[in-house]
């Protein structure tokens, strides 16, 4: 059952009175006004690590350093070209074989980097044989997402087909190339709750990698009996069980509290098809009350009751869409038509 206990008043009407669109990925969430973002992990194909222009002026510079952690690695590590211009504008490439095994199948190693706006961004591909990866796909690949970047300042919201990482906006309209994006969410109103959502396209689904979250709950509670721990499984339940989003993505949700902290931990997944954008491998959502230092359960109290934690829940949730329109996605789905 959902407490009751006392907590400062905070309606929803007032939190979500200005809103504002933000992106990461292909994502976008409508977000109340105050709402700060801190951007997560976040992957295209082999790329892009980011690094200010305050530490490396330009890409060249980038590789060179970025050449010499590869050497201390393995100082095997041989170069089949010095590093070069190119493909896109501000951009630099060398090729190499890690070592000698790789030198024998030919397994070759892409690094380059791009400079755009203020940050200068390093790509790191494979092309194998074992993966039918050849060279040619390889540099095409990397090509296309370099000339397809430019600085965004994470404010304005791109209507192309693309994804929005920190500092800058690609445009993708291929969907072809693995992803994986996330980001953080906080609300400085209320300084204890953080929310967040990944998005991992090509993960796998096989074995245990697919078996949802309600059966994950529910191996966790198998496994605290079995392990006789005292207090039991440590998590009550506000809610649980299917949750279909915008007709598109059939997932699960776990609304929970834990026993030892008092902190709420709310959690959504989608388990979809390894590949497919508009229903990707993996797509994770949470919401955590008292946090405090990135710590949940670290904060002695909690910004709202357990009756306005769902209620924020739920709006958040549903506001979760895709920026454009991908393949396969509902129209309910897609945030700017």
């Amino acid at each position: 059952m959902i407490s009751t206990a006392k907590h400062p008043s905070v309606r929803l009407e007032d939190l979500f009175a200005r809103t504002k669109l933000m992106c990461f990925g292909r994502y976008a969430v409508e977000l109340p006004e105050q709402t700060e973002q801190i951007m997560g992990f976040q992957q295209i194909a082999g790329g892009f690590k980011q690094f200010p222009v305050t530490k490396f002026p330009d890409a060249g510079l980038l590789l060179k350093d970025h050449w010499k952690e590869v050497l201390a690695e393995n100082r095997s590590a041989h170069p089949l070209c010095p590093i070069t211009e190119g493909p896109a504008r501000n951009a630099k490439f060398i090729w190499y074989y890690e070592d000698e095994s790789d030198r024998e199948d030919d397994t070759r190693m892409l690094d380059g980097a791009v400079r755009v706006g203020s940050t200068v961004y390093l790509y790191e591909g494979m092309a194998a044989k074992i993966e039918h990866i050849t060279p040619d796909d390889l540099f095409r690949g990397m090509s296309d997402l370099m000339r397809g970047m430019r600085a965004w300042d994470g404010a304005s919201v791109p209507r192309e087909p693309g994804v929005c990482i920190d500092g800058a906006f690609i445009h993708e309209p291929t969907h072809r190339f693995r992803e994986i994006m996330s980001s953080g969410f906080v609300f400085p109103s209320l300084p204890d709750v953080h929310f967040s959502v990944m998005s991992n396209k090509n993960a796998s689904t096989e074995a245990e990698n697919g078996i949802g979250l309600l059966r994950s709950v529910q191996l966790a509670q198998r496994d605290a009996g079995l392990l006789g721990l005292f207090g039991g499984y440590p998590y009550s339940f506000l809610r649980r069980g299917k949750r279909t989003l915008h007709g598109l993505w059939e997932g699960e949700e776990v609304l929970s509290r834990s026993t030892r902290d008092q902190a709420l931990r709310f959690e959504w997944q989608l388990v979809g098809q390894r590949g497919n954008v508009a229903r990707p491998a993996h797509l994770d959502v949470s919401l955590s009350t008292r946090v405090q230092d990135n710590r949940v359960g670290q904060a002695r109290s909690s910004s709202l009751s357990d009756e306005q934690a769902v209620a924020l829940w739920d709006r958040l949730l549903e506001n979760i869409k895709f920026r454009v329109a991908v393949p396969g996605a509902t129209p309910q789905s897609v945030a700017l038509a």
